[in-house]
């Protein structure tokens, strides 16, 4: 995720949001000493960065280094015979 510098331009928005939530970002503004403005700035941010959905997603370097059949795992020695 790359942060804006400080020097960048930054535009104003409004948002409404219910009281709780914004009970709850004030009290942790004011626990961290960052801004309101920070925090959502900081949310933004990682909810826009991109998300692991798979497990491959999440070790990509060890996809295709296991060795073995294609096939699904059965075993050939035991099978189930109708009687």
């Amino acid at each position: 995720m790359q942060l804006p510098s400080p020097m960048a331009a930054m535009r104003g928005i409004t948002i409404k949001l219910p009281e709780p939530t914004l009970k709850r970002l004030r009290d942790e503004a004011r626990a961290t000493g960052r801004s309101v403005a920070d925090l959502v700035r900081e949310r933004l941010d990682a909810a826009a960065s991109p998300a692991v959905d798979s497990v491959h997603a999440l070790t990509p370097d060890l996809a295709g280094s296991l060795a073995g059949s294609r096939q699904s795992a059965t075993n050939q020695r035991r099978r189930f015979h109708k009687a």
